[in-house]
């Protein structure tokens, strides 16, 4: 019982306990060789091949397949508009959201996110923050993008900066100061991150050594091969002779050699250098780069078919909006929260975020915007704009006021359809010649007798059933029955017409149809 209520102590004391149990320092990263106060990446490649620097990565860049869909998937997330949206949704939210605009306006936003991006390929980017202050306000001066490679992390996972006095442990950067964006790692322990590089490296290699290959074969079979024969007897100045007339082949329109020796063409089997195949393996690589970059090939890659096009598109969506959201929540989480919370304490700070859904196509929204008119719904002037943009404003549809539209057309303001105007004129017909009032009267009066007889004691429930009661009674009804009749079904017969009309099949004459359903 002692040992279960020890256990029972232990486990509550670590739930109120809020440090890390399985943290890396001190060496408890089993999975990392610790050498050092300073933590190496986790990447085999660069373990093994590059000395844990991140320069083993850079010449890859140097391939025209990676450079071309790297820029590719940059450009992709940076020529998307941003917009800055209020943390809340107060005065000083508003405020916070237009001190935030107005600085990344200043420091051009764009080419900051471009570099950032790099973290894409190596796994992780550095930027430090310079601060300047306008009036209250704190602002950015510029936010600089640093070489990564001068950097370290701690146990602690905090930023360290190597220089020439302390390569071993480096010098302590604030983390206030310093925007770190780290991607690509399957876990938390990896602040390095684990970026493209890591999975280009031995595709480019491949590419390159086989390149290489390729460039000896065409260089020995682009011709035949020369092969000089000599005699027994022949002296060594005789043989060095022959080999430069046989070198000379390449170059010279004719040559000689001594009498008694001989120069064979020696043609590569199958044919030639078409036999050797290391176009295919140039394509592959380049295959295997675009998957791995772009997640798909039809955007740098001849494709087979539409189907197969939108589904690689889709992907192609996922990827850029994927690295757009990515980028900027570590934007908003780190400078962007801390700047906001020094100059607007306790407001919820704004947020940067791309714009990445394509505007919608303009002739299907006017398709569907005028089949909802058609069922009574209008467009508010706030989806207008959204929709189609600033240069509108409402105006006289063409066709009322005995001539053309006035001001500027506006797009979703629909003409009138026949049904709509065969409606109209029932209604005002009813209302002008007194049927509704003929037909209600004796049911108004009913009830204005009971509402007469009420006294100051009367309950809501008394005075219910005292109505129900008139549903019960028997009265002359017919004549309201009668016109809800015929007006029921003279909308439903302009319905028809009008959706006849609508779809251009209407007889002619049909212009004179909606008038004739009135009662």
């Amino acid at each position: 019982m002692a040992r279960k209520t020890t256990t029972m102590r232990l486990r509550a004391v670590r739930m109120r306990n809020p440090m890390e149990l399985s943290g890396i320092q001190n060496g408890r990263d089993i999975t990392r060789p610790w050498i050092g106060p300073l933590l190496e990446p986790t990447d085999p490649i660069l373990r093994t091949r590059g000395g844990g620097s991140f320069d083993i990565y850079k010449p890859i860049l140097t391939d025209p397949q990676v450079k071309s869909v790297m820029t590719q998937r940059l450009s992709a997330v940076t020529s998307r508009e941003w917009e800055v949206v209020p943390g809340e949704d107060t005065a000083q939210g508003r405020r916070a959201a237009d001190w935030l605009r107005e600085e990344l306006l200043a420091m051009k936003f764009d080419r900051l996110t471009e570099k950032m991006l790099w973290g894409l390929f190596y796994g992780y980017s550095v930027a430090e923050q310079m601060f300047r202050r306008d009036g209250q306000l704190w602002g950015w001066e510029e936010i600089r993008v640093r070489d990564r490679v001068r950097f370290r992390f701690d146990e602690d996972c905090g930023l360290r900066l190597l220089t020439m006095s302390d390569m071993l442990i480096g010098e302590e950067m604030p983390s206030e100061k310093f925007w770190v964006f780290s991607t690509g790692a399957d876990h938390d322990d990896e602040p390095y991150g684990l970026g493209l590089a890591h999975w280009l490296y031995w595709p480019v290699w491949f590419k390159r050594n086989g390149l290489k290959l390729w460039l000896i074969a065409l260089d020995k079979f682009g011709m035949p091969t020369a092969r000089g024969k000599y005699h027994p007897q022949a002296s060594e100045d005789e043989q060095k002779k022959l080999l430069e007339a046989v070198m000379a082949i390449r170059s010279e329109a004719g040559i000689i050699i001594p009498e008694g020796m001989e120069i064979d063409l020696l043609a590569a089997p199958g044919g030639g250098s078409s036999s050797l195949d290391y176009t295919k393996l140039h394509d592959t690589m380049d295959a295997a780069i675009s998957k791995i970059v772009l997640s798909q090939t039809m955007t740098t890659d001849d494709g087979s078919s539409r189907s197969q096009a939108e589904v690689h598109a889709d992907v192609a969506d996922a990827v850029k909006k994927s690295d757009a959201d990515l980028v900027c929540q570590s934007f908003n989480e780190g400078p962007v929260a801390r700047l906001s919370a020094f100059n607007f304490p306790g407001v919820a700070p704004p947020r940067v975020w791309r714009k990445m859904e394509d505007p919608e196509d303009t002739s299907a929204a006017i398709a569907r915007d005028e089949k909802l008119h058609r069922i009574g719904w209008r467009m508010t002037e706030e989806r207008v704009k959204e929709t189609y943009g600033d240069g509108y404003e409402r105006g006289t549809p063409a066709g009322e006021n005995g001539g053309e539209a006035q001001g500027t057309p506006s797009p979703p303001d629909f003409a009138e359809h026949a049904h709509d105007s065969a409606l109209d004129d029932l209604a005002a017909q009813i209302i002008a010649e007194g049927h509704a009032e003929a037909a209600t009267a004796p049911l108004f009066a009913d009830i204005a007798q009971v509402l007469e007889g009420l006294g100051p004691e009367t309950t809501l429930e008394e005075l219910r059933d005292r109505l129900d009661g008139l549903r019960d009674a028997p009265g002359d009804s017919a004549a309201l029955v009668d016109l809800l009749t015929e007006a029921s079904f003279a909308a439903r017969l302009a319905g028809e017409l009008g959706a006849v009309i609508d779809d251009e099949e209407a007889p002619d004459g049909a212009d004179s149809l909606p008038g004739a359903v009135a009662p």
